[in-house]
């Protein structure tokens, strides 16, 4: 966590790993929480993988489905983006065929403090 003299500014991140070889997945996250003069922000990232093996006839593989939502509250003066990939990839290790199966996501929610909704459109979530 870190201040800036002078300015209302703080910023925390916290980053968490969890892996687990007996359900063979592996679980990544990122939360970012900011609290700067006009608005509070929070940013949160996670990726998880799950690993299974693979037969060479299951090759065919489905297309990333993606998640996009965008949420405008002029009320409580808050933005709330959503971004969600969902989908799977083959590797190799050791000679074995391992089939991963993955979901990425970004959440951000920014709370603005101003009168004035979200000044910057452009510089924030468009």
């Amino acid at each position: 966590m870190s201040a800036t003299k002078g300015e209302n500014k703080m910023r925390e991140i916290l980053y968490k790993r969890r892996d687990s070889l007996q359900r063979k997945r592996k679980i990544m996250s990122i939360s970012d929480l900011s609290d700067k003069k006009d608005y509070t922000s929070s940013v949160r990232k996670k990726f998880i993988y799950v690993v299974s093996p693979a037969e060479k006839s299951e090759l065919d593989l489905k297309q990333p489905q993606i998640y996009i939502t965008k949420q405008y509250n002029s009320e409580t003066k808050e933005e709330k983006f959503s971004f969600r990939v969902k989908g799977s990839f083959y590797m190799n290790q050791d000679r074995c065929l391992f089939k991963v199966n993955f979901r990425h996501s970004l959440r951000i929610v920014i709370k603005w403090k101003v009168k004035e909704f979200s000044p910057k459109k452009s510089v924030t979530l468009t």
